[in-house]
């Protein structure tokens, strides 16, 4: 049976799923509180995993996350917001979180995930999982260049160096360094292995 923490300040949420991790069999529910300042220090040792509200009042989720990783190393600790902003995503994830859910989640489904992060793996809802894909995508296409630019782009392509791109165009190496600058901007890369990956 795992130990189980619930930080949550809405009220009712708060003993919805109170009342639900109290009947599985798979959990023993230490506490569920509202803030930081009535997590019991004495139960964080102890504790296997922890499902964390993001907006709190007082010290935000993000801050609890980062509280209790150096408190209890081993803890795991899943995000549970209305927030669905990729920054809030990663900020979570590098305060230490394992996993991050929606709250319109259905509680089978957050049990299921709390499960999931126990035995090594991650919690994200579905919603979430698309948008940190997404984020890692390119978000600028080559179509987006200028003329010059996709020649100078397409030379690179090629294996040119930045002189062989100059005779090959008949304009000065520093033009060519103007374009390259242009195209990583546009393209969001910051060398020409990131370009060789991203645009083959």
């Amino acid at each position: 049976m795992k130990q189980l923490g619930i930080i949550e300040d809405v009220h009712d949420i708060r003993n919805m799923l109170s009342l639900y991790f109290s009947e599985q069999k798979e959990f023993d529910l230490c506490f569920a509180v509202e803030s930081a300042s009535k997590i019991p220090m004495g139960k964080i040792d102890g504790l296997d995993i922890v499902l964390c509200d993001i907006g709190l009042p007082g010290k935000s989720g993000m801050e609890i996350t980062w509280f209790l990783k150096q408190k209890n190393p081993e803890l795991h600790i899943v995000m549970f917001t209305v927030l669905e902003n990729e920054g809030n995503i990663f900020q979570a994830l590098q305060a230490g979180a394992s996993g991050y859910l929606l709250k319109d989640t259905p509680l089978h489904n957050i049990k299921q995930s709390l499960l999931d992060v126990l035995e090594g793996g991650a919690a994200i809802s579905p919603m979430l999982a698309k948008k940190v894909i997404d984020y890692f995508k390119p978000s600028t296409t080559t179509s987006e260049l200028t003329e010059r630019e996709t020649q100078v782009l397409q030379q690179i392509q090629e294996g040119n160096t930045n002189k062989q791109v100059a005779e090959s165009l008949q304009i000065t190496p520093d033009t060519v360094k103007f374009h390259i600058k242009n195209i990583y901007e546009k393209l969001k890369v910051s060398s020409r292995a990131e370009l060789f990956r991203l645009y083959k």
